[in-house]
């Protein structure tokens, strides 16, 4: 090969060499190109999608919701008496029935309680006797008792105020007594025997006895010269004498006072065991009347017994069945009475039951389950027992053919619509650890057109009905708040529209 040759077949290879690199060049500039028109494409794959609705003026009208069961207002509750075996049912649930209609058949055996009353009537029957007989009342007293005849409550008044005059007397009676002793032993110990003239002692009593008569007041002074027994001219052994009768009466009246004193707190003790053994005995008498009663009423219902209605209305509830035990006091059945009407009670916030009053109507939730005969009026607002600061208890009469004793019955009743400011889809407003916000969208111009952040906006919601909340917040009319997402999104967050029309910034 010449050098020629070699020369051009260098500049074609070097030729190619250049071709290779522009190709790839252009490649590489087409791939940018292609990368830089689809980018927009590209990326919005990547970003969450979300809906936005615009922040406008509009009404909200909150609903208050609730459930209860349906009951008789003020039913009847047929009582049992006594356990008794249910032989059979003569009655179905939501049967009309009358006063006297038989609802339960009865077994004729002895009940238990028949068993128990007559058992209880024997014990009150024995206690009367014990009580009777246990000393505290006289033969007499024993004899009129049991013939029924007892005291009234004037006739023990009379009794024991005669006692207790008795026992006032007595005690004041001794009292003086022992006082007109004692003054006397004193006088006579303070006295010489031996002085002669010039002495003078001196003793007065001044009581009542316990006849009632005043005892003479006697002042008694004596002098040594003026008397003399002996004519010896000493008057000390006269005066000794005079001073120890006084004594010695003044002793027999105090023994005499002491006697009636204790003779008077035993009658009056006395008087007070009969009244209190007598009332007692009585109380047990009314006890064995009452129960001889029951155990005759229970002897008549064993036989051929039945349970009957006792007034007109509607069997709501039926508690036995055929062959079951029914418990002594227990509810045998429920009847709605005729012309009382069936209530359904929920508790709501005191704030939510201010915005209400009585009379309002309320709806079915569920309205498709009922008649459009269905009624529901407010009836009564009352404190919620179980919290009573702060809940209310709404209780409705309920007015419908499909509505019966036992049925949960689910209302709503709706406020008054006020118009706001402010309103979006519930489904815009959110919460977190930080409080309630919406997700407001921003629009950003570039040259690859418009993207779109979403920021956190604080506000509080001010109503809330079934679609719409009511809210306030740094936020103003015709801006576009989040109300869904494919996926979470967060303040700061670019995110792509659902739709393909485009948002203006605000």
């Amino acid at each position: 090969m010449n050098i020629e040759d070699k020369e051009l077949a260098q500049a074609l290879k070097s030729q190619r060499r250049k071709d290779i690199i522009k190709n790839i060049t252009i490649v590489f500039l087409l791939i940018l190109l292609a990368l830089t028109f689809f980018s927009r494409t590209i990326m919005n794959y990547t970003l969450p999608q979300v809906a936005t609705h615009v922040v406008a003026q509009g009404e909200v009208s909150p609903r208050i919701r609730g459930q209860g069961t349906a009951e008789v207002d003020d039913p009847y509750n047929v009582m049992m008496t006594q356990a008794r075996t249910i032989k059979s049912v003569n009655v179905r649930v939501d049967q009309k029935v009358k006063r006297g209609d038989v609802l339960y058949y009865l077994e004729d055996n002895e009940s238990d309680d028949l068993r128990s009353a007559r058992q209880e009537l024997a014990g009150l029957q024995s206690d009367f006797t014990k009580k009777l007989f246990d000393g505290t009342l006289s033969d007499s007293d024993i004899t009129r008792l049991r013939a029924g005849n007892y005291r009234s409550d004037d006739e023990m008044q009379a009794e024991l105020a005669a006692a207790n005059r008795r026992l006032e007397a007595a005690t004041a009676e001794a009292t003086a007594a022992k006082a007109a002793l004692d003054k006397l032993t004193a006088t006579s110990s303070d006295t010489d025997p031996g002085s002669g003239g010039g002495g003078m002692a001196e003793a007065s009593v001044n009581t009542k006895s316990t006849s009632g008569k005043t005892v003479d007041e006697e002042d008694y002074y004596y002098d040594d010269s003026s008397s003399s027994d002996d004519g010896s001219g000493g008057g000390g052994g006269s005066s000794k004498s005079r001073t120890e009768k006084k004594i010695e009466k003044a002793t027999t009246r105090n023994i005499d006072a002491e006697i009636e004193l204790e003779e008077a707190k035993t009658w009056q003790e006395k008087v007070v065991n009969s009244i209190s053994s007598e009332l007692e005995l009585k109380s047990l008498q009314d006890q064995i009347r009452l129960a001889q009663a029951k155990v005759d009423r229970m002897e008549e219902e064993n036989i051929g017994a039945t349970i009957k209605s006792p007034v007109d209305g509607i069997v709501t509830s039926l508690t036995y069945s055929s062959g079951e035990i029914a418990s002594a006091d227990s509810s045998a059945a429920i009847i709605r009475i005729d012309g009382k009407k069936l209530t359904v009670s929920f508790s709501v916030s005191k704030e939510q039951a201010q915005k209400l009053q009585v009379g309002d109507e309320a709806q079915p939730q569920n309205y498709w389950e009922y008649d459009e005969d269905f009624k529901a009026v407010l009836r009564q607002i009352t404190a919620d027992s179980s919290d009573p600061q702060n809940s209310r208890l709404l209780k409705f009469e309920i007015d419908s053919k499909a509505v019966t004793a036992g049925d949960n019955v689910q209302l709503q009743i709706a406020e008054s619509s006020k118009t706001y400011d402010l309103v979006v889809p519930n489904s815009a407003v959110r919460n977190d650890a930080n409080g309630t916000f919406v997700l407001i969208l921003k629009t950003r111009q570039s040259p690859l057109g418009n993207r779109y952040i979403v920021t956190r906006e604080p506000v509080k919601v001010l109503a809330k009905d079934d679609t719409n909340s009511a809210i306030s917040g740094a936020i103003g009319a015709y801006t576009y708040v989040v109300t869904t997402s494919t996926r979470a999104v967060s303040s700061g967050d670019q995110v792509r529209l659902a739709e393909e029309e485009e948002v203006s910034e605000d």
